[in-house]
């Protein structure tokens, strides 16, 4: 029997690093136009300038590590040169607003608000040429209408409100695979839009009980995607693909409830739970991906009950998180071994129960 005891350790040192510089200047005004109606506009004047360097050095390539960067001397296994490179933009963004009350207890809005994200570089350990390009700035505009309402007394607070808004340059996170290494790559995903509406609400029914809850629909897609010139038809994430992490539903309901004994010590109890649909983790243009890289949904229920003094000094809390254990993954990656795919599953994944001790002083 022959054992190869060949071995490959393959190195290097990447020297990298940013620069970024933001100047602003930005002003807002409200002006009563009567006790019932009021106009808010602002205005904010960006400059950015953002410099980066990079020089990766190594004499050997190997898994998960590239060859030299930006360029190799031959026979001395050193780069040439420092990859370097500068982009600056200014921007005028603003807002303007209405809101208007129809009662004491409900005011009515209606908002318009442009948006603005400065240029970005990928500065990562194994940089290549193909990723020195430069992220162009996001703008977005961005409508909202909106009632807020106070209840019952004030005893609750209802807040609704729908809006729009639509990106253009979106920047996005996108996982990617660089000599076997899975890594975050920075990228233009093109125009998107997202529109919807939420509610929020918060409610003491009775003293010392308090009842919150929310409820949100998204529909958040890619509108245009960016691709570069020249690339094939498989390379384009077709357009109306949800974008990554945007749940259409998501909701969740929570009560706190403080039982005032008479005596020395007090009671406490709370229950918590939340709920959301299904969502896209890998943002990619393969649908069979974009299959596999898709998140369940999932509802999680934690409960705690508590004692402390009454003069709120001391608090002893035995909590459960997660208490029907139901498992969920909060990010899928592909580049896993053998073309698999890798779960990240958070702590809340499993059920468990702890004590925590507050003491103030």
């Amino acid at each position: 029997m022959q054992i190869n005891t060949a071995s490959t350790l393959p190195t290097g040192t990447a020297d990298f690093g940013s620069t970024f510089l933001n100047y602003a200047a930005f002003g807002q005004a409200t002006w009563n136009v009567s006790d019932e109606l009021r106009v808010i506009g602002g205005l904010r004047y960006s400059y950015d300038k953002l410099k980066v360097f990079h020089s990766r050095n190594t004499t050997l390539s190997g898994p998960g590590i590239q060859p030299s960067f930006p360029v190799t001397v031959t026979g001395t296994g050193q780069p040439a040169t420092v990859f370097r490179a500068k982009t600056d933009n200014d921007d005028l963004s603003g807002k303007a607003a209405l809101q208007y009350d129809l009662s004491r207890h409900v005011m009515a809005y209606g908002s318009y608000t442009r948006g603005y994200k400065g240029p970005a570089y990928n500065i990562f350990f194994n940089l290549t040429a193909t990723g020195t390009n430069s992220i162009s700035p996001e703008t977005s505009n961005a409508f909202e209408i909106g009632l807020k309402n106070t209840l019952f007394n004030g005893r609750m607070t209802l807040n609704l409100a729908g809006f729009y808004a639509k990106y253009k340059n979106f920047q996005a996170n996108n996982p990617d695979l660089v000599a076997g290494v899975v890594v975050t790559r920075f990228t233009n995903a093109g125009t998107v839009s997202t529109r919807g509406f939420e509610v929020d609400m918060n409610w003491s029914p009775v003293d010392d009980m308090s009842i919150t809850g929310g409820l949100a629909y998204t529909d958040a897609k890619v509108d245009q995607f960016k691709v570069a010139p020249g690339a094939a038809a498989t390379a384009v994430v077709p357009s109306g693909t949800s974008l990554g992490y945007a749940p259409k539903w998501k909701g969740s309901l929570a009560l706190d409830y403080r039982w005032r004994t008479g005596g020395k010590f007090d009671v406490f109890f709370g229950a918590q739970g939340n709920y959301q649909t299904k969502q896209l983790s890998i943002f990619t243009p393969n649908a069979v991906q974009r299959q596999f890289g898709t998140i369940p949904s999932y509802g999680l229920v934690n409960l705690k009950l508590g004692i402390g003094d009454t003069d709120d000094r001391y608090r002893l809390t035995f909590q459960v998180r997660n208490l029907f254990d139901k498992s969920y993954i909060a990010a899928i990656q592909s580049g896993g071994p053998g073309g698999s795919y890798r779960y990240q599953i958070p702590r809340d994944a499993d059920r468990y129960w702890g004590v925590t001790a507050h003491a103030n002083f």
